[in-house]
């Protein structure tokens, strides 16, 4: 469970005056580990205006509370493929998408570019089979 977080850098770039377009978005988990009680992740939340004419990048950690047993898996799963469990993933990226939003609706006001879009909740799934009709 998501218990806290901070952000540790946040920045804005404007590259010109043309008409903005659309906007990607970008969450880069960067790092996992088990620090005491908290397993700490590392992000990088990216903001790309179409045309490659703004951007707004927000890093920070999120701590989360587990128990031993999930933070051994957690940190074993990261170690060794660098992904996380689903569920855990998922509430991650809803931290992280979260907290991005706000801290770069902040910052757009500051060069008069468009608050990022505030994103739906991240459900993340077991893939779905492709079922082939028989002729």
């Amino acid at each position: 469970m998501i218990v806290g977080g901070r952000v540790l850098e946040a920045s804005i770039k404007k590259k010109n005056d043309e008409k903005i377009e659309g906007m990607n978005v970008n969450v880069n988990i960067e790092d996992v580990r088990v620090e005491k009680e908290f397993v700490v992740i590392s992000y990088d939340y990216k903001i790309i205006y179409i045309p490659d004419n703004a951007e707004i990048t927000v890093k920070g950690e999120l701590l989360a509370e587990e128990s031993d047993k999930d933070k051994k898996e957690i940190e074993e799963e990261w170690k060794k493929k660098k992904i996380l469990p689903n569920r855990f993933a998922e509430d991650a990226i809803n931290a992280i998408s979260y907290t991005g939003t706000a801290v770069g609706t902040m910052l757009s006001f500051t060069l008069n570019i468009p608050a990022p879009l505030n994103l739906p909740r991240a459900k993340i799934g077991a893939p779905q089979e492709k079922k082939v009709k028989a002729s």
